[in-house]
């Protein structure tokens, strides 16, 4: 009796939080909208120190920037010394977005290079923090 009662309780318990965790999961990959087209395209810029391709959208159409992806660029060539030429990759490898144009930022990582942020997990930043932190030699 007390087994069925705590195999019940068990039960009841991953009902609930399946219950809170599943539809918060679907509603963020609703609420993640795909890459804009060129009408919403604010700037376009590149780093060569961190290999990307950056470029910032208004989804809103305001002027304020509050989608921005980042492609990996594959090569850089200088054919004329006035006009830079860049491969970049097809889809972004970062996808960040500011629903409410407050600041907060979602940062997705698309490991699997598919372009759909559907697809794309969030990005956590500190992940190698304890290798820093942990690894310290000097």
């Amino acid at each position: 009796m007390a087994a069925r009662l705590r195999r019940t309780q068990s039960l009841a318990a991953l009902l609930l939080l399946l219950s809170l965790t599943v539809p918060v999961i679907v509603r963020a990959e609703q609420a993640f909208p795909e890459e804009p087209g060129e009408p919403s395209l604010i700037s376009q810029y590149y780093d060569t120190i961190a290999g990307l391709f950056f470029r910032d959208y208004s989804l809103r159409g305001n002027g304020r920037v509050d989608y921005r992806t980042a492609r990996h660029i594959l090569g850089l060539a200088y054919d004329d010394p006035a006009i830079e030429s860049l491969d970049v990759a097809p889809y972004p490898l970062f996808y960040w977005y500011d629903a409410d144009q407050d600041g907060h930022w979602i940062m997705l990582v698309d490991r699997k290079g598919d372009g759909q942020p559907a697809h794309a997990e969030p990005y956590d930043w500190r992940q190698g923090e304890d290798l820093l932190t942990f690894s310290k030699t000097w």
